[in-house]
């Protein structure tokens, strides 16, 4: 395409999400379809007991929204369906965000703020019955299950190999407990405590820029624990303590603070395009519907691109995470439009413009590799002088990508360029860290109301085994023994995200279509909404699910019978157990649907 240069594209992305969030968003499903309410107490004020339900400032509240939903899913997805070239997973990530993704994740907020901050699957039984809610909550369990074990994985990886990033992770949270303490115990404000803590985070960077933090490998009893072995034991760890601490404690701030660091990493992609506004691409808008992706199999864009892209267009984790934490930090319902739907449009801004564009132009450039030697990569550029970007690892295609960008903007590959290499890698690791302590106190939640038939029969059995310690746990460990083996593919030894990477993609997607449909009958169903403007809710819905079920049912066929047995039984169990569940809450949804469709037919109008 001639015409693709970066500023075109990012001005035609700019132009789409504004134009979504001020007619599709606020005067459509705001005004029109919810109908929110500022006089109507929210959960967060209702049920305030300072652990689960505290309101929340809403630039404070969009902070811990956005940092937990925009993990690894919208740079590492992306990065890898780049294989298509840059048109395709543009078009899919503007399509999936307005059409899909923001809908999806505003209505399942308002849906459990009217709900009493109940979880997506516990509205569920509202509109579907009982049997709808367990079976959703096992669901979306298993599927929290593989977000931990993705996640501690890719940021054992990302640690592993950018010791930096590892540095400021390290600050990063005494600093988030520093700053909780600063704004709810010491009376000393939003403002002037963000302000105290953003410049000794600064400062922080800079430090771990010059002093990076490495990891031993070290052999005990016979056992050699390396690097990556060694993070996911200590992020499993941090994951449990961290999902048992109150809100205010470091969650909140953590990803209050978290968001200034979003928005500068998204900010300074901005300015990089800005820097080569120009620049056309060098990477071909489209390269083949199928390229070879998954373990040497042909992999089709439609319908596999949804286990590939696991977050920035859409993602069902959004869902758990509005309904689970969100919602009960929820101080106004007027909040909700851009807590909700504006944080899923940015997390498809980090998609566009922090990894696509970035590496659309840096995909076969004869001075990428000046970067890659400042960087202290020198032995990846004879791989990327013979095959372009795609050579490199998927994070490695982001990382260098950004710092292309933003150092061709400035005009200094070898040192602007390796310093924001090295920035997108600290970002990433925080936007993981966030989204993996979350995922592991939202397994809690599901798993308590997974067993609360329980508490009615014998409370000191429920109080046993869903307990906030002993369920937080139980999802840290099993989280930890799927991230822990690394695996062998294609004859070399791998993370074990590279694995669990499209099993985890399509629950989570599969997961959002449940989640917009158990919405889209809820709207229905208690809202009252008629007509014509279902449909934009509906048509979405179900064109997703055919779409994920169709690609899990692929990736069963074609791609989990070339892993090794372990992955191949243990993840192809899991994606077979949630196809079943699956085709019965889709039953349960028709149903639903026809039964309310006959008590409407029976009622006055």
């Amino acid at each position: 395409m001639a015409l693709a240069t970066a500023g075109i594209t990012a001005s035609i992305i700019i132009v789409i999400y504004v134009l979504a969030y001020v007619f599709y968003g606020k005067k459509l499903l705001e005004q029109k379809v919810v109908r929110a309410d500022p006089t109507r107490k929210t959960p967060a004020l209702a049920k305030f007991d300072g652990v689960d339900y505290v309101p929340a400032n809403k630039y404070v509240l969009y902070g811990h929204h956005f940092a937990s939903i925009a993990g690894a899913g919208p740079i590492v997805g992306p990065a890898i369906a780049m294989a298509y070239g840059w048109l395709l997973p543009i078009i899919w990530v503007l399509f999936g965000n307005v059409f899909i993704g923001a809908v999806h994740d505003y209505l399942a907020l308002m849906a459990s703020v009217r709900h009493g901050g109940v979880s997506i699957m516990s509205v569920s039984e509202n509109v579907m019955g009982r049997k709808a809610r367990y079976i959703f909550l096992a669901y979306v369990y298993a599927a929290l299950i593989l977000v931990i074990g993705a996640f501690l994985s890719v940021a054992a990886k990302v640690l592993a190999g950018t010791p930096e990033a590892a540095t400021v992770a390290m600050i990063y949270m005494p600093l988030a407990v520093m700053l909780g303490i600063l704004m709810y115990r010491t009376g000393l404000g939003t403002v002037k405590s963000t302000a105290i803590i953003a410049l000794i985070l600064v400062l922080g960077i800079a430090y771990a820029m010059k002093y990076p933090f490495y990891l031993p490998t070290i052999s005990f009893l016979g056992f050699t624990i390396d690097s990556y072995h060694f993070w996911v034991i200590l992020l499993a760890a941090y994951a449990f303590v961290a999902s048992v601490l109150p809100v205010w404690y470091l969650l909140q701030p953590r990803d209050y603070l978290n968001a200034y660091l979003l928005w500068s990493f998204v900010i300074i992609s901005l300015i990089g395009v800005l820097g080569v506004f120009t620049y056309k691409f060098s990477a071909p808008a489209y390269t083949s519907f199928a390229p070879k992706i998954f373990v040497g199999v042909e992999t089709p864009f439609w319908p596999a691109i949804v286990l590939i892209i696991a977050c920035g267009a859409l993602s069902g984790f959004h869902s758990v995470v509005a309904s689970g934490t969100t919602s009960k930090q929820l101080a106004n319902e007027l909040d909700a439009l851009l807590v909700g739907y504006g944080g899923m449009l940015t997390e498809g801004a980090v998609s566009s413009f922090a990894v696509i564009i970035p590496i659309a132009l840096a995909w076969s450039q004869p001075d990428f590799p000046k970067l890659l030697e400042a960087a202290g990569k020198a032995n990846l550029i004879p791989d990327y002088q013979e095959g372009g970007i795609l050579a490199l690892d998927k994070v490695q295609r982001f990382i260098y990508g950004y710092g292309y960008m933003v150092g061709k903007a400035f005009g200094s590959l070898d040192t602007v360029g390796k310093v924001m290499a090295s920035f997108a890698a600290v970002a990433l690791a925080s936007f993981i860290l966030t989204t993996l302590d979350t995922a592991t106190r939202l397994a809690r939640f599901a798993w308590q109301e997974m067993f609360d038939w329980l508490e009615e029969r014998s409370r000191s059995a429920y109080k046993l085994i869903a307990n906030r310690y002993s369920a937080s746990f139980i999802a840290a460990a099993i989280g930890f023994v799927l991230a822990y083996p690394y695996v062998m593919i294609g004859g070399k030894l791998q993370p074990a995200y590279n694995i669990i990477w499209p099993a985890f993609a399509g629950t989570n997607q599969l997961l959002a279509a449940l989640a917009l449909l158990t919405s889209a009958l809820w709207v229905y169903a208690i809202l009252k909404v008629r007509g014509k403007v279902t449909w934009l809710i509906q048509v979405p819905a179900w064109f997703l699910w055919i779409t994920v079920t169709v690609a899990l049912f692929w990736w069963l066929v074609y791609v989990a019978p070339k892993y090794p047995p372990i992955q191949k039984y243990g993840a192809g169990s899991i994606v077979a157990i949630s196809l079943a569940l699956d085709l019965v809450l889709l039953y349960l949804f028709v149903r639903g649907l026809q039964m309310i469709k006959k008590q409407a037919g029976t009622q006055p109008a």
